[in-house]
């Protein structure tokens, strides 16, 4: 979120005051014992020697209490831009692994659920919920995506190259629905089918510009089918250590489904991810999306933001071709928090034959992660990241990639 003041630092530390009055009671209610700790050898999440926990340990206490707090409470932010004025909002993400009496519980594959919602003081909103679970051990990937917002985002026109204040708001709504339900049909490879329903009504901008009707112009419903085939090697889906993922797939949003426009888009997404030292991990990803036809200025794609060439405004370069790739080195700091050195780049183009070598945007940075569930690996990330026009700072859930 742009130019938000997240207010979690000064959370974990009440989280932290708060543990030395309630950690009796959290141990005594808990059935956690120290035989069943689990301190894998090769894990970057254990910098305290094995030998050094006791049922005593602060540290193991204020780790469990963390845990706890992150599974059964949400977490508020707030902050204030120029563009929305004061704004406040409410997020709660929680991992686990379904049962399997086939499968033992290291080879279980975990779910999530990710939600949020925030409100400004200019009477506008969003609302996000992100479910993917994996269930009948393994055997079945159920996702739903979906999104309601009525926000601002600035625009910077088409192509791959604009001046960082060439930027102008943008006002809309958007309602997107987007359920897929993967099948595995062989060992690691799964096939499934996707439905996305997205819709930009009132779009105009917020100051008088000339280019105000091409913007207009994409209003409307966008209705489309996708099939995607992956494969799925990762030792764990929310932070890996080792192995690959592979994901191929094609939409297409045509005027028999309801839809305003009629396109198509080719989407290829490959990570890697190998541990050569136990206290190291190096993961990288290549992603890329072409698409053809009329697709509009709202679904083409683009890089930037939280996920894709951190360091970049979200969405600052977009065209009917993409092709992003990016690097991390993530390592153990201390206790629960770990750390990690990236870059990323990317570049957009009208059509695949515009691409260039030297067309490619560079971002770099670093960040931190504070492990919130052990049994997931799951963390909640701080990565502050630059480029050629200045920095950024991205607080989210789990890895970027």
């Amino acid at each position: 979120m742009r130019r938000i003041l997240l207010f979690l630092f000064a959370i974990f530390g009440l989280i932290i005051q708060s543990e030395a009055q309630y950690r009796d009671n959290l141990l005594h209610n808990s059935n956690f014992k120290q035989s069943q700790t689990y301190i894998p050898q090769a894990s970057y999440f254990t910098l305290i020697p094995k030998d050094s926990i006791t049922e005593t340990s602060f540290a193991d206490k204020t780790q469990k209490f963390i845990e706890k707090a992150f599974k059964y409470f949400p977490l508020p932010f707030g902050g204030y831009a120029t563009e929305t004025s004061w704004v406040l909002g409410i997020t709660k993400y929680n991992a686990w692994k379904f049962k399997s009496t086939t499968l033992a519980d290291s080879l279980i594959q975990p779910s999530s659920i990710l939600a949020y919602a925030y409100f400004t003081g200019e009477h506008q909103y969003k609302f996000n919920l992100a479910i993917d679970l994996v269930h009948h051990s393994n055997k079945y990937n159920s996702k739903l995506d979906f999104i309601f917002l009525d926000y601002p985002s600035l625009y910077f026109g088409l192509g791959n190259e604009n001046e960082r204040d060439s930027g102008y708001l943008v006002d809309y709504k958007n309602l997107m629905i987007s359920p897929t339900f993967y099948y595995n049909i062989h060992e690691k490879i799964y096939i499934g089918a996707k439905y996305t329903f997205n819709n930009f009504i009132d779009v105009k901008n917020l100051i008088s510009r000339s280019d105000d009707s091409l913007i207009q112009l994409n209003e409307g419903i966008q209705s489309g089918l996708g099939i995607h085939l992956y494969r799925e090697v990762r030792d764990n889906r929310i932070s890996a250590k080792k192995g690959s993922y592979l994901n191929v797939g094609y939409d297409y949003f045509g005027k028999y489904l309801g839809s305003n426009f009629d396109y198509g888009a080719f989407i290829l997404d490959y990570r890697k991810f190998y541990t050569p030292i136990p206290q190291l991990t190096l993961a990288g990803q290549f992603y890329s999306e072409l698409t053809h036809g009329d697709i509009p200025i709202q679904s083409m794609p683009v890089i930037g933001g939280a996920y894709m060439m951190r360091g970049i405004y979200e969405n600052r370069y977009r065209d009917k071709q993409m092709l992003m790739g990016q690097l991390e080195a993530r390592f153990p700091i201390f206790w629960i928090i770990r750390g990690a050195a990236f870059t990323g780049f990317g570049q957009v183009a009208p059509k695949v034959s515009s691409l260039r070598l030297d067309g490619f945007h560079l971002a770099y940075g670093a960040g931190i992660r504070i492990l919130i569930d052990e049994a997931t690996s799951s963390v909640l990330r701080f990565d502050l990241s630059f480029n050629k026009d200045g920095h950024s700072l991205f607080i989210g859930f789990n890895e970027a990639f």
